[in-house]
């Protein structure tokens, strides 16, 4: 889902459509899918799965009307005998749809139609053809609790009537801010570094930050790490010389350098009307604003090289500081 202007954006229930993407950029690298199906969604028949036996399904299912709302994924498994499909939706978004049934009941049903089309007719017409299975997987961050209901029988009137006759599936929901933080720390990989972020990130002071990243990133590989502030730009939206900045203190684990690191990301974003869901406009004292981070950059250690990409000013002009 593509970043759109600011009255889609209310459309969208409030949130950043950066944020959706960001979401979707992680979980659209296998490993990062297989660790979100093993530990937020444990089960015996998901542990023998390696990330050689998925692969993503490069198509979309959602319909127009949501297109504006949502992101998917779809990941294949073949293992031996077994075929799945797992159908991801990101409901990032604040208010709960309660229509969610009947949405992936369309959505699994136009999957199930390309699969069975693109199956030799001799094959599909044979008594031991079977579909594959698809399990439905929702991702919400919503900060209201998730309260549609989880069957889709639940969304048949009178289904208490008809037992098994009528159509019937669960999907998985993992509701992200009803998740005890005890389920996402500490942080193994890239996506619960952003899941613990996302989750704190109406409250945390860049102090907080600070902390928080002394404390999980270390428990990270130098990947995820780079892969971590990747993340964090592309969520918030703010610029590619922060980026350079954010990325070379975190790497080098300075704390004092970080805090004015995140100091900094949370001016920008500000400035930019991220992170308070408004724009304030162009900055009038930007040069000022620049020479400011630069003499407490520079005073704290960090390179001059460094400096001058995040900020826009001359290596001289530094030097002079």
């Amino acid at each position: 889902m593509a970043a759109t202007d600011d009255a889609e954006n209310q459309d969208a229930g409030g949130q950043n459509p950066k944020h959706d993407e960001g979401y979707k950029y992680i979980l659209s690298k296998a490993s990062n899918f297989l660790h979100f199906l093993k530990k937020y969604f444990p089960a015996p028949w998901t542990a023998d799965i390696s990330v050689n036996d998925i692969k993503k399904f490069n198509k979309s299912y959602i319909t127009q009307e949501y297109r504006h709302l949502d992101s998917d994924l779809i990941y294949e498994l073949k293992k031996g005998d077994t075929d799945v499909y797992f159908y991801v939706l990101l409901e990032l978004q604040s208010t709960v749809d309660f229509t969610m049934p009947f949405r992936l009941l369309r959505y699994m049903a136009e999957l199930l139609n390309d699969v069975f089309k693109n199956v030799k007719e001799e094959t599909r017409e044979s008594k031991n053809y079977r579909l594959p299975a698809v399990v439905p997987i929702i991702l919400y961050d919503g900060e209201r609790q998730w309260t549609a209901v989880r069957s889709f029988k639940e969304y048949t009137k009178d289904y208490e009537i008809f037992g098994n006759n009528i159509i019937d599936f669960e999907y998985l929901l993992l509701d992200l801010n009803r998740t005890d933080d005890s389920a996402i720390l500490p942080v193994q990989k890239l996506l619960d570094a952003a899941f613990s972020l996302t989750k704190k990130r109406k409250t945390l002071s860049p102090k907080e930050l600070v902390e928080w990243c002394a404390e999980q990133v270390p428990h990270l590989s130098k990947d995820d790490k780079h892969e971590l502030v990747d993340w964090v730009m592309f969520a918030s939206g703010t610029s590619q010389e922060i980026k350079k900045t954010l990325q070379n203190i975190i790497m080098k684990g300075d704390a004092v350098a970080m805090k004015t690191g995140f100091d900094w990301l949370v001016e920008d974003a500000r400035n930019e009307g991220v992170l308070v869901g408004e724009r304030k406009g162009k900055n009038d004292g930007k040069r000022e604003k620049a020479l400011e981070i630069a003499a407490r950059l520079r005073k704290e250690g960090v390179d001059v090289d460094t400096i001058a990409r995040a900020t826009g000013l001359t290596v001289d002009e530094i030097l002079q500081m």
